[in-house]
């Protein structure tokens, strides 16, 4: 009778039997996984809070921009509003006044000058 060879595990692990139940192999293959899955989250978190810090800069940023240009805006309109505000109330001065120079016009008076502001010079005394 011829001897035959025996058969070599092509395992790394040759005294480790396989478990006839593909749960359990599932599950032992998970343990061995879980301390490489947790460093992986932990990076991943690590990951995603620096995201959200940059996230939030950059909208602090832009809240700061609009912010500033609204009141840039807002300062400007002021200005213009009380520019024209100015040119309303001279227009309505210097509109008075020739409503009532051309009314005493009409009745024959004679139109008055327009007063002068009082000098800040002393009058000597004679």
């Amino acid at each position: 009778m011829a001897t035959r060879k025996k058969k070599i595990s092509s395992r790394k692990t040759p005294g480790k039997k396989r478990s006839a139940n593909p749960i359990d192999d599932a599950l032992a293959r998970l343990e061995r996984d879980i301390p490489r899955l947790l460093r992986q989250l932990r990076s991943n978190v690590k990951d995603l809070k620096g995201q959200v810090d940059r996230a939030r800069a950059d909208g602090e940023k832009r809240w700061r921009e609009a912010e500033r240009k609204v009141k840039r805006d807002a300062a400007q309109l002021r200005q213009r509003l009380e520019k024209a505000i100015g040119r309303m109330r001279k227009g309505a001065k210097a509109a008075k006044a020739r409503t009532a120079r051309a009314i005493s016009a009409k009745r024959g008076a004679k139109a008055r000058p327009a007063k002068r502001k009082a000098s800040t010079r002393k009058r000597r005394s004679a």
